[in-house]
């Protein structure tokens, strides 16, 4: 995938990130979101809608999980599929982690946090199949595995 190095003014990248975050999205995907609803001429991937609709399942989960129990995360291959999306699931996935990570990490999904695990007595944050762990501290908690 070709990249562009974009110089812009540190009040307008404010102004981005600021609507970015509002979106939950990250400043380089609100831009690239933009541009493709200007140039694009393929159905691109909501990752905005996807990202609104992840945390809202987060919420619902009690205990642990990884974004693999998210219902949208899990139907990136079917939606790919159905509206003929010319990104692979990976690509979409990758990108969908990162993002949902991100979110987490700010504060933005209320009551979920990386989940942790104290190996060698030191904390580590826990991983499932080399998947993140995130736990809904708002729900009740799951025996860990």
């Amino acid at each position: 995938m070709p990249r562009v190095n974009l110089s812009i003014s540190q009040e307008l990248y404010e102004q981005i990130e600021k609507a970015a975050k509002k979106d939950n999205v990250t400043a380089n995907y609100f831009i690239c979101e933009m541009l493709e609803e200007k140039f694009g001429k393929k159905v691109v991937y909501d990752y905005g809608a996807a990202i609104a609709s992840m945390i809202s399942e987060a919420r619902k989960i009690e205990g642990e999980f990884t974004l693999s129990d998210l219902e949208t995360f899990s139907d990136v291959n079917t939606v790919i599929k159905d509206y003929k999306i010319s990104a692979t699931p990976a690509q979409v996935r990758a990108r969908l982690g990162k993002m949902f990570n991100e979110a987490v990490r700010r504060g933005n999904v209320k009551g979920v946090e990386r989940a942790t695990v104290v190996r060698n007595g030191e904390e580590q944050l826990k991983f499932l199949s080399r998947a993140a762990v995130y736990i809904n501290k708002a729900g009740k908690t799951r025996k860990n595995s």
